[in-house]
């Protein structure tokens, strides 16, 4: 969620709707509100003010829970107050936060559910993309171009910097909705997490991760660093044009500008998303690593100029007998 105090209003992305296959769901057809959007409520009472929808009648599982990012932006000559948001159905939304009105949004992914977003903010969408007439590959798959993982801004540079990937998909209807009590239905054939069902036509594919800085006023890409492993945690943008992006057990700085790479050190797996803060005069970056078990989880903790080796990590405890 996101607040602007100056509005008074209190920012929820939603999650998609169950099963995700529309034609079970909601066999009349409709955008189905309010899943998959942006609302905009008053805090106190809860008052919806306004709602935007990124994906009308969802069937992908394209989510709109991703961060959002609040700023004043220079659109036509017009300080625009904008709210942005990367949601997992591949393109990235500027939307006036006070009146919720549509500005701009494109592709920041591979994207072959739709062609684009009209003026009026609704996607056009691909013939066939809603696999009623049988199996349709899909981008991005069902893990998004964009999922959980917070993405950052840098006032300075005007540019949004983005953890995603492109994928894909191959979607295929159930031959019919029998929802059972204990067992996860989605109206798609998949990988049935509760049944533990395997369909290997069904899997989803990863071509690629990357960290990607996206100028929100020409909805372009600036830079791009591709990414072998995935990221664990979100981005952090500093003051000293500096990006600090987590991934793997690896914890790499950039260049906020040129995303030159300036500096990385090996952590453990599974990295939260990093903080920065002063002390004494001094910046630090701080981050928690590990997942417990063999790698427990430490709090790292680096600044300009250190030079002392990383120490080992603490001895595990004995096993009790």
């Amino acid at each position: 969620m996101a607040y602007d105090p100056d509005a008074d209003l209190l920012y929820v992305g939603t999650g998609n709707g169950a099963p995700w296959n529309r034609q079970f769901r909601s066999p009349g057809g409709g955008d189905n509100l309010y899943i998959c959007s942006i609302l905009a409520v008053k805090p106190d009472t809860g008052k919806l003010v306004w709602h935007y929808k990124t994906t009308p009648g969802e069937s992908w599982d394209y989510t709109s829970v991703q961060s959002f990012v609040l700023a004043d932006l220079d659109i036509k000559g017009r300080t625009r107050k904008v709210i942005m948001q990367a949601p997992k159905n591949g393109f990235f939304y500027v939307l006036d936060r006070v009146t919720g009105e549509f500005l701009s949004a494109e592709a920041y992914s591979n994207v072959t559910w739709a062609k684009g977003i009209d003026a009026k903010g609704r996607p056009i969408e691909n013939p066939g993309v809603r696999y009623l007439d049988g199996p349709v590959t899909v981008s991005p798959g069902s893990g998004g171009g964009h999922n959980w993982h917070p993405m950052a801004f840098n006032p300075q540079t005007g540019l949004v910097y983005i953890p995603g990937a492109n994928s894909s998909r191959l979607y295929t209807a159930t031959p019919a909705f029998n929802p059972e009590h204990g067992k996860q239905i989605t109206g798609v054939v998949m990988n049935d997490f509760s049944a533990g069902v395997t369909n290997e036509a069904a899997k989803v594919t990863n071509m690629g991760n990357f960290l990607k800085a996206w100028d929100p006023i020409a909805q372009k890409e600036r830079w791009n660093v591709p990414y072998s492993g995935g990221f664990s945690g979100g981005i952090l943008s500093t003051a000293g044009n500096l990006i600090f992006a987590p991934s793997g057990d690896r914890l790499t700085a950039y260049s906020a500008d040129k995303g030159e790479k300036l500096w990385e050190t090996h952590v453990a797996p599974g990295i939260a998303t990093p903080i920065s803060y002063e002390l004494d005069g001094k910046q630090y970056i701080s981050v928690l690593a590990g997942r417990g078990g063999a790698t427990p989880g430490r709090v790292y903790t680096f600044v300009i100029d250190g030079n002392e080796p990383m120490p080992p990590p603490p001895a595990q405890p004995a096993a009790k007998k």
